[in-house]
Formats: C-alpha cells, sequence, structure tokens
C-alpha cells in the first residue's frame, strides 16, 4: 500500500508540473548599479492548482514582493521588482534561478538574466562638430541601454564651460544640452578634442562619467599695416590669427643700402637677402596660436642724417659767404678807468680786405647816451656828425690781406645801469663799379662788469 500511495503522489506530481505554466515579461533586462534602477518582471502563471504561492530565489538578487499570494482560479499575472543585493559582485551578465512554489512541495525552477552595468556603461557624453563661430554650445547624453532612468543630477566641466543640470533621460534616448559660452574665448581653443568631466549625483554617491567635445577647425589670418612720421617713420605689420588651429605666418620688409642703416626692429629678423641695392628681411612665425597677434615694427630714423646734411649745407653756405666776402668788420668793446670815476668805453674797430676794393669808407654810430671823447688812436676820423651822432672814415683803396684798426672812446658822466648796447659798424665800398655794404656786429657791455673789476 506503501508503495502504491508514493506513486500516486507522485503521478499527481507530474500531473501538476506538465499541466502548470509560467511565462516572463519584463521591461528590461538592465540594473544600473549605480542608481536605483529595477527590472520589472511580469509572470503569467496558467494551469495552476488553487493555493498559496510565492516565487523566491537564493542568489544574490531581490525579487519583491516575497510575500505569499493565491492562486484560486488556475491563472493569475503578477508583477514582481528585480534588483541586485550588495553581495552580487559582478559586472555584465548575470543569470540566476527562481521558484515558483507551491505549499512547500511543488516547486517550478525558472532562469532569468540580468545585465550589470555601471553608469558610464550606460550613457555615453560626446558632442557633434562644433562650429567655432558660434556662441553656443551643443553637446549630447546618450542612453545606450533599453533602461529608463529617471531624477538625474550631474555637473558637466569642459574648458569652455561648467554647468550643472537635471534630466531624466529614457531608453536609447539622446538628449541635447545647449550652452551659451565666451565667443572671444572660444575663438582663443585650439580646434581638437576636449574632455566633459561629469559627476553625477546620485543616492549611493557620486559617479564621473568622462565624455569628448570636438571643436571643428576654422584657418584664418588677418593682416594689418600701418606707417607713420616723418623723419622718424614707423612701418607696423601685425598678423593675427583668427582661426583656431595653429598656423604659420609670415613678414616681408624691404629696404635700400642707405635707409636700412638707419632702420632698426624690434624682432630681430628671420632672414635678410641682399638683391642688389635691397635689402629684405623676412620675418617666420610657425606656430602662431588662436587669437594670437605677431607684430612687426621697423623704425626708421632719419633725424641724424638729416642733421648732417643740414649741418653740412649751412657750413657749405656759411664757407660760401665766407669766401665771397671782400672785407670784414669787426668790432669790440672794453671798459676804460677815469679819473673822476665817470663811465667810459673804448671802441675797437678792425677791418681786413680779403681782396682789392676801392673808395671803403667805415662808419661807426654813438649811442645818445654817451659822448665822443675828443682823443683818438692813430686814425682820427674825418668827419664827425653831431646831430646823427655818426662818426666816419675814409680809407680809399684797401689791397686783399690789408688790415687797419681803428679806435675811440665814449664815456657818459650819468651812471650806466644794467645791459649797455652799440650798434654795429658799416663799410662802404666799390668794387667793378658797384657799390657794397658790410655791417660788423653789434656788442654789449654789463654795467655789472665794472663792478666786477
Amino acid at each position: 500500500m506503501k508503495k502504491l500511495l508514493v506513486v500516486l503522489i507522485g503521478l499527481l506530481c507530474l500531473t501538476f508540473v506538465s499541466a502548470l505554466d509560467v511565462s516572463e515579461q519584463y521591461n528590461n533586462d538592465v540594473i544600473v548599479r549605480d542608481i536605483d534602477n529595477h527590472i520589472d518582471l511580469t509572470l503569467t502563471v496558467t494551469n495552476a492548482s488553487s493555493g498559496i504561492y510565492n516565487v523566491y530565489t537564493l542568489a544574490d538578487v531581490s525579487i519583491k514582493p516575497s510575500e505569499t499570494f493565491t492562486i484560486t482560479d488556475g491563472t493569475i499575472e503578477k508583477t514582481f521588482t528585480v534588483t541586485a543585493t550588495e553581495n552580487l559582485d559582478v559586472e555584465g551578465y548575470y543569470t540566476f534561478t527562481y521558484t515558483l512554489n507551491y505549499r512547500g512541495v511543488e516547486k517550478i525552477d525558472k532562469k532569468f538574466t540580468i545585465n550589470l552595468l555601471n553608469l558610464e556603461d550606460v550613457l555615453e557624453i560626446s558632442s557633434d562638430s562644433i562650429d567655432p563661430e558660434s556662441d553656443k554650445i551643443t553637446f549630447y547624453i546618450q542612453n545606450k541601454e533599453n533602461v529608463d532612468l529617471k531624477n538625474l543630477t550631474a555637473t558637466f566641466s569642459s574648458i569652455l564651460f561648467d554647468i550643472e543640470r537635471s534630466f531624466d533621460i529614457g531608453p536609447k534616448e539622446r538628449l541635447e544640452i545647449s550652452v551659451d559660452v565666451d565667443k572671444d574665448k572660444l575663438k582663443k581653443t585650439k580646434a581638437g578634442v576636449y574632455v566633459i568631466q561629469s559627476t553625477f549625483q546620485t543616492n549611493k554617491g557620486t559617479r564621473k562619467v568622462s565624455g569628448n567635445l570636438y571643436l571643428g577647425e576654422k584657418k584664418g589670418i588677418l593682416s594689418m599695416e600701418d606707417k607713420s612720421g616723418f623723419l622718424i617713420i614707423t612701418e607696423t605689420i601685425t598678423k593675427v590669427n583668427s582661426g583656431n588651429v595653429l598656423e604659420g605666418v609670415e613678414i616681408k620688409l624691404k629696404r635700400n643700402i642707405f635707409s636700412r642703416l638707419f632702420t632698426s626692429f624690434n624682432i630681430e629678423p628671420t632672414i635678410t637677402d641682399r638683391q642688389g641695392l635691397v635689402i629684405e628681411y623676412t620675418w617666420i612665425k610657425e606656430q602662431l596660436k588662436p587669437a594670437e597677434i605677431y607684430t612687426v615694427k621697423a623704425k626708421t630714423n632719419y633725424l641724424f642724417p638729416f642733421f648732417t646734411i643740414l649741418f653740412a649745407v649751412l657750413a657749405l653756405l656759411g664757407f660760401k659767404q665766407f669766401s665771397e666776402t671782400k672785407i670784414e668788420v669787426t668790432k669790440s668793446v672794453s671798459h676804460v678807468k677815469t679819473k673822476n670815476g665817470e663811465f667810459a668805453l673804448k671802441i675797437s674797430l678792425s677791418l681786413k680786405a680779403k681782396k682789392n676794393v676801392e673808395n671803403v669808407t667805415l662808419i661807426d654810430k654813438v649811442p645818445a647816451i654817451v659822448k665822443i671823447y675828443k682823443n683818438f688812436g692813430m686814425a682820427k676820423p674825418d668827419k664827425i656828425d653831431t646831430e646823427s651822432r655818426r662818426i666816419s672814415w675814409n680809407l680809399g683803396d684797401l689791397n686783399a690781406g690789408e688790415e687797419r684798426i681803428f679806435t675811440y672812446i665814449v664815456y657818459s658822466k650819468v651812471g650806466v645801469i644794467g645791459k649797455f648796447a652799440l650798434p654795429g659798424a658799416l663799410v662802404v665800398f666799390e668794387e667793378n663799379d658797384q657799390i657794397h655794404e658790410v655791417e660788423s656786429n653789434q656788442v654789449f657791455f654789463m654795467s655789472d662788469q665794472i663792478k666786477g673789476n
């Protein structure tokens, strides 16, 4: 009898197993470790005997609810939440067994596979090629898996921006984020690939995800030239890298063999090439950074040659005038001491003929403040005009190289204070039947000179 009972129970169990059916439906198979996400697993049980059931697993996976449930009409559809426990130290696909238990006696084992991933495995952060002329940068976050991620908060940092965003991203969704940037800073940034460092805040701490920012290329060189000055000429040539890639630039200037002697540069030229009477200077900058400025200044100072030529011309004119001078006349003055302490001056007139001249007359004028002393030197004046206060000597003809000196004394009983001026003497003569005049220098006398003596 016992053996027959065991066989009957076994047949009943076999009948139960073969008749009961369990099917699975789930929204996805991905569990992201860094955030609280789960898999919704829906079990549909058919052809089940009425009674009390529960679902459990012995793996490091949590299936909830873990409480028992009742099947009364042979069919039930029930949804469970599948999550990984902290003890499950696996990355990638993981297959485990869960059990549908009936009364603790009949059990059906099913296998289920989950994909355990980190946040950086699920999200891709990148950008398309960015136009360097734009004032906005757009990058994207790509959800690579069939999993719904909600309530994410992250900071995004790169060479061009620092922002914080909160967002949801659905399965396989691509989320674009636009950021306003400094246009000048964007122009100065070289084309290339830059890192976007993202820091996500989760209830399990922070998680970093790195991405790439692709800045497109733009080439361009701006050239500016300026020339200013008259005697000091400054020529400035400027090259500006208006693109965002490294550029090589070249600047050329020419000078002749004269101007090169007076030209200086703020930067020594890379190449100096002489072609006949012309010197060509070349500056080469192999790597000009974005927004970098390269300036060459050439300063040509013509002051020195200008004044040299000016002095030479003046000297030549002076020499010419000196060489053409027929007579030289020089006037000088000196103080004379008197017995009564009166103010008195000795006037000296030196006359020298450089060429043969005829009918020479020397005329000097006496200021009204003084009187002429009656005694003269070796040559007494031929005429003294008291009204015009002029004295004159008729010298006749003079030969080249002949020199004559005339002196006379003036005095004043009234003291003279300050600066005393004597006008220049005049020489009138004839040459080739033409009358010429030559005037001497003026002389000045300070009354303080007398006190000093």
